[in-house]
C-alpha cells in the first residue's frame, strides 16, 4: 500500500515521509484515507495542488488547509498538515528545513524542472520560513530514470540551451534515442542552492512498474503515486 524509509524514521522525529504504491491510487480519496489512517497522517488537513506543470509555490496557512489552487509545490510549517503531489514518472521532491521545521512539497516534470521550480520552493522556503540551504534535506522520490525517459533531440538541445554549465551530460544517445537525466538536472538545480543533502532513492518508475505507476509505461493510466510528507 505504501513504503516508508527507516533511515529517515531512525534519523529525524519530526515528519513523516510516504510513498504509495500500486496496490492504491494517490487520487482516490478512499484509498487516502486508509493510507493516511495506517501511516499516522492527519487526514482532514491533506492539502494538495491542481497540479497544471507549472512553477508556481503555493504557502499552506491556517487558512488555505485542504483548499485546491493551481501550482506545482507546496510550503508550509504547520504540524498535522499532509501535504501531497501526485506523480507517475514526474519526479517528486520534497524538501525538510531540519531546524525551522518546514517543508516543501514538489511535482516536477520536466517543465517544471525547466523552470526550476526546486530552486524557487527554496526561495520561498527562505523568505517565508527563514530556512537556510545548509539546513535543507531533499529527498528525489520515484520517477522515470535516465534509462527510461527517451525524449525528442528538440528537448534536449532546449536543456541545453539553458543549463550550458553543467560539469556532465544530463543525456545520453542509446541507438539513436535521447534519454534525458531529470534526476541529474533536478540535482544539479538543488546543488545549485548550496543545500545540506541531497537523497536520491533512485527508483525508476518503468523499472519498477510492479511497484509504481508510470504514465508511459501503464498505458497513459489516471491512476497516480501519492507522495505525502507531514510535519508531526
Amino acid at each position: 500500500m505504501f513504503i516508508t524509509f527507516d533511515e529517515f524514521d531512525k534519523k529525524y522525529d519530526f515528519f513523516k515521509f510516504v510513498v504509495t504504491t500500486k496496490e492504491v491510487d494517490g487520487k482516490s480519496r478512499e484509498d487516502m484515507q486508509s493510507v493516511c489512517k495506517k501511516a499516522g497522517l492527519n487526514i482532514n488537513n491533506l492539502t494538495s495542488n491542481i497540479q497544471i506543470h507549472s512553477d508556481i509555490v503555493n504557502t499552506i496557512d491556517k487558512n488555505t488547509i485542504s483548499t485546491k489552487k493551481e501550482g506545482d509545490s507546496l510550503i508550509t510549517n504547520l504540524k498535522e498538515v499532509p501535504l501531497l503531489v501526485f506523480t507517475a514518472d514526474c519526479v517528486p521532491i520534497s524538501l525538510i528545513d531540519t531546524k525551522n521545521k518546514a517543508i516543501g512539497l514538489i511535482h516536477a516534470g520536466w517543465r517544471g524542472t525547466y523552470e526550476e521550480i526546486s530552486k524557487k520552493t527554496i526561495l520561498s522556503m527562505k523568505n517565508t520560513y527563514n530556512s537556510k540551504e545548509e539546513d535543507l534535506i531533499a529527498i528525489i522520490g520515484p520517477s522515470i530514470g535516465p534509462c527510461c525517459y527517451e525524449v525528442s533531440k528538440d528537448l534536449v538541445e532546449k536543456f541545453s540551451e539553458k543549463f550550458i554549465n553543467l560539469d556532465e551530460n544530463f543525456y545520453k544517445i542509446d541507438n539513436k534515442r535521447y534519454m534525458l537525466d531529470l534526476w541529474k538536472i533536478n540535482e544539479y538545480i538543488l546543488k545549485s542552492c548550496n543545500i545540506g543533502e541531497i537523497i536520491n532513492l533512485n527508483l525508476c518508475t518503468v523499472c519498477n512498474n510492479d511497484k509504481f505507476y508510470s504514465y508511459r509505461k501503464d498505458n497513459k493510466t489516471t491512476k497516480r503515486i501519492a507522495t505525502l510528507l507531514q510535519l508531526i
